[in-house]
């Protein structure tokens, strides 16, 4: 796997805009992803510090959200979403994977690598820009290849990635926050930490100075699956069970569950909007053979 060029204090994205190979299309075997995409300014904040970046071609779906009350949130939530894009543009392999299994190894040292990379991309602005020293952001990306079907997800924060699978909606990521810890501790029960004041106090993030510790996780698509990638402007306005009610109906006509994301969006925004509101979907389906015919 080539590595990534050093990091520059002036050019977040330009090694790689230089270096990125074409976008390859969807294989025409194996699975046919669909990414798509929103965000909403909600309807309390008055700018929109939530970032998305989708490379629908290539499977990938990335959020980031700026964190609150510092300066800096927009700028830093852009460089990690459109970095860790950029950067795993640039290490996926053009000719694409032999098999499921170094499919997902390779995805995940990329996604690992993505991750970091936009961490470092995040300091070195803050570093060029004195304004914006001390600015922070979430990361949640997934990338999957559609023609082994594996996956891989990185995680830094609270935005969350979830799975719905045969009717069942499961939390992949973990919050890295302050009352999660106690929840793990069972020192605050799960209804405790929703309400409690410190939810939102991050134990790390992208962009502050010690380097995060990504959270890892790769496996394997099935077909019919619904793959949510969300801010927290929505998860703490709804619960789970609202999430999983909302991905199970209908998507309705519009094609990439655009139905589906504008019912979540709506909802959580009925609810208060307290935040800005930022999802993306990848759903998956089997791919057609060429030359076959539907049964």
């Amino acid at each position: 796997m080539p590595r990534l060029p050093p990091p520059t204090e002036h050019t977040y994205l330009g090694a790689f805009a230089r270096r990125a190979p074409p976008p390859q299309p969807t294989p025409s075997l194996g699975h046919r992803l669909t990414v798509t995409g929103l965000s909403d300014i909600g309807r309390v904040r008055n700018r929109n510090e939530d970032s998305l970046s989708l490379v629908p071609e290539l499977g990938i779906a990335v959020l980031a959200d700026g964190m609150g009350g510092h300066p800096g949130g927009d700028v830093a939530s852009r460089i990690a979403a459109e970095t860790t894009v950029s950067s795993l543009r640039h290490l996926l392999p053009p000719d694409g994977f032999p098999d499921p299994e170094s499919a997902a190894e390779q995805l995940g040292r990329a996604m690992a690598e993505s991750v970091l990379w936009a961490h470092r991309a995040v300091r070195a602005e803050g570093a060029r820009e004195p304004a914006l020293e001390g600015m922070g952001t979430t990361l949640t990306a997934l990338v999957a290849d559609a023609a082994t079907g594996a996956y891989a997800i990185g995680h830094v924060g609270d935005s969350r990635a979830y799975r719905l699978r045969g009717g069942e909606l499961v939390q992949l990521t973990r919050d890295d926050t302050w009352v999660q810890q106690r929840v793990e501790e069972a020192r605050l029960t799960p209804e405790q930490a929703r309400d409690h004041p410190f939810g939102h106090m991050l134990t790390q993030c992208v962009g502050l100075p010690e380097q995060p510790d990504p959270h890892l996780l790769t496996g394997g698509v099935e077909a019919g699956d619904v793959y949510l990638l969300c801010t927290d402007g929505l998860t703490g306005m709804l619960q789970d069970y609202e999430v999983e009610a909302c991905l199970s109906v209908s998507p309705g006509d519009e094609p990439g569950g655009r139905t589906w994301l504008r019912r979540l969006v709506d909802q959580a925004n009925s609810k208060g909007g307290h935040d800005n509101i930022t999802a993306a979907l990848v759903l998956v389906d089997e791919a057609s053979v060429p030359g076959s015919r539907a049964q």
